[in-house]
């Protein structure tokens, strides 16, 4: 089996210690101090989280993942999931219950995995008071200061309706919770700003920023080498200082190129860049289709500014240089790029835009 894993939360020794980083999650949750978690796609900030409280020695760990959430019913369903899973204890669980009734909720085991469920009449959870309900359920269940809650993907919560008045009424219970930390993770930079930085939004510096960013390479060089060697492989430095180049240190990302390079060479022998190209091409035979879909869904002008992204990465896109080799108007560009930002395919980090997914824009520089 495969040595590396990416696309999904990892622990134990599919896991890169970031022992600095842990320690001071432990010790903001430890003090009761909101956290606002912020790090690139894939940086690792779920495992991260999990790793460090859920290795706390008495602490309870709620985790909600709001990720692609669209109405106030299915967030009340998403806090009585991470509930559920919190605790397989009956006390518990029944408090949980008991807390809620407000949602008509109910004990079960899920049929997949053996593991216990709290489902809540989905007409109740709509309802408006419904979102008082689990707020309230939340701060009793954690009312002996030993719990920790964990909202995941919290920027999509701006996908609801009326997201500002649902965020309203979370900080004004929220407020009042002195003894429970709550950590809030995001990876859409812009649209956390829009929660946390805004001057009229409710949650306005609410919470304590903190950055999740790329693994230091020392550390992450040897993590990768040791993946490699129980592989059944073997990877020098300066090949892992490449790969960590390429996904740059975003750890998911490297991972992956990691997974692609030990799928496509054989037991004993020593990962090389000559072996980039078939790693490639194997990664690009699996996501084809979702990249041609990318694709399809551009206009001409965002198709052609894309391109020449992937073409000149680093490029400064205003430049005259880059006008003259798109051929068009530079708020052509400026529309353009504010499509594709929005469309979540690039990004701006440190006065430079970026692609999203750097085997996309492998790919497409190579069109």
């Amino acid at each position: 089996m495969t040595p590396f894993r990416y696309g999904c939360v990892v622990s134990g020794e599919n896991f890169c210690p970031r022992p600095e980083l842990e320690r001071q999650l432990r010790e903001f949750a430890a003090s009761g101090q909101n956290l606002v978690i912020q790090g690139e796609r894939r940086m690792g900030k779920t495992s991260l989280v999990k790793r460090a409280i859920g290795g706390m020695r008495g602490m309870r760990l709620i985790y909600i993942d709001l990720y692609y959430i669209k109405t106030l019913s299915e967030f009340c369903a998403r806090v009585m999931k991470g509930v559920a899973k919190a605790s397989d204890e009956l006390p518990f669980l029944k408090k949980a219950v008991q807390f809620a009734s407000r949602l008509r909720p109910v004990i079960a085991v899920d049929p997949r995995d053996g593991s216990t469920t709290i489902s809540v009449d989905s007409r109740a959870a709509g309802e408006p008071d419904s979102l008082g309900a689990v707020m309230s359920a939340l701060e009793k269940l954690a009312a002996d200061g030993k719990t920790c809650v964990v909202f995941d993907e919290f920027q999509d919560i701006l996908k609801l309706d009326n997201a500002m008045g649902v965020l309203a009424e979370m900080r004004s219970a929220i407020q009042f919770q002195e003894n429970i930390p709550y950590f809030f993770t995001g990876s859409v930079r812009n649209d956390m700003m829009k929660i946390f930085d805004d001057m009229d939004s409710p949650f306005y510096k609410s919470a304590l920023t903190f950055a999740v960013d790329a693994i230091e390479p020392v550390p992450f060089t040897k993590f990768i080498a040791e993946r490699f060697r129980k592989g059944g492989r073997k990877a020098g430095n300066a090949v892992i200082a490449r790969i960590i180049t390429f996904a740059d240190g975003v750890s998911g990302d490297v991972q992956e190129l990691c997974e692609a390079l030990w799928e496509t060479t054989e037991p004993g022998e020593e990962i090389s860049t000559d072996g980039f190209e078939a790693a490639f091409e194997l990664i690009f035979s699996r996501e084809i289709g979702g990249y041609e879909a990318m694709i399809e869904r551009l206009t001409p002008a965002q198709g052609v500014v894309l391109r020449a992204m992937a073409s000149n990465p680093g490029a400064q896109i205003y430049s005259n240089d880059f006008v003259a080799g798109v051929g068009m108007p530079v708020s052509s560009i400026r529309r353009a790029v504010g499509r594709l930002v929005a469309d979540r395919l690039v990004f701006a980090r440190g006065g430079v835009y970026r692609f999203a997914n750097p085997f996309f824009r492998e790919w497409l520089a190579r069109q």
